[in-house]
């Protein structure tokens, strides 16, 4: 039975195949990489401060409810084909006055950035965790999407500096197909041979000169 974390479909499953087989296999990861402590504290505040609020006070265009979790863990049952499970961590989840729920992430980004499809499969796993949760009550997810955040202005004002900013909703169209289709492959891979190290992966280069 494989644990996938799905916040591994992003950029390990594309940047480094051998360096998946090895998380998944024998819990052996990449070192972090570093990120800037301001994004991870502006997207922690920015978190915490909706919660309880209607996510259209700050983007129009999702439907009324109101923010109900931040950072909630999840496992899910095991996939369709029984080989596998996700494990992992999403950033909001967000209960509709329809009494569905949307599963979304915050990120501190430029809405024009190519690298945002790669959410895709992220997003898709939650709302099949959240949907097919090993050990609590199962939730109906309507939406998946990114509420992207990028300062636009900085003013000073009587001692404080305030940044304008205007968030921006990226929706992604639900298409479960496509997502058991990419774990079938992933399941493949895992099921194979171990691949050999990867000529685009830097921790590769430095483990193996």
């Amino acid at each position: 039975m494989f644990k996938l974390s799905p916040s591994d479909f992003k950029y390990l499953w594309e940047e480094c195949p051998h360096c998946f087989y090895r998380k998944v296999h024998y819990g052996i990861e990449q070192p972090s990489k570093p990120f800037p402590g301001i994004f991870t504290r502006m997207q922690g505040m920015l978190q915490k401060n909706i919660l309880g609020t209607n996510p259209q006070e700050l983007v129009p265009e999702l439907p009324s409810g109101k923010f109900v979790l931040q950072e909630g863990y999840l496992k899910s049952r095991t996939l369709p084909s029984g080989k596998s499970y996700l494990n992992g961590k999403f950033d909001l989840l967000v209960h509709f006055d329809d009494g569905t729920y949307g599963v979304i992430d915050a990120k501190m980004t430029d809405s024009k950035d190519e690298d945002l499809d790669k959410f895709d499969r992220q997003l898709h796993a939650y709302k099949y965790a959240l949907e097919n949760p090993a050990d609590k009550e199962p939730v109906c997810i309507s939406k998946i999407g990114l509420i992207l955040v990028l300062p636009t202005d900085i003013k000073p004002h009587k001692g404080f500096v305030y940044y304008k900013v205007k968030p921006v909703w990226k929706e992604i169209p639900i298409n479960m197909d496509k997502f058991f289709a990419f774990i079938k492959n992933v399941e493949q891979l895992l099921s194979g041979p171990m691949p050999e190290p990867s000529s685009n992966c830097k921790w590769c280069k430095y483990k193996h000169g």
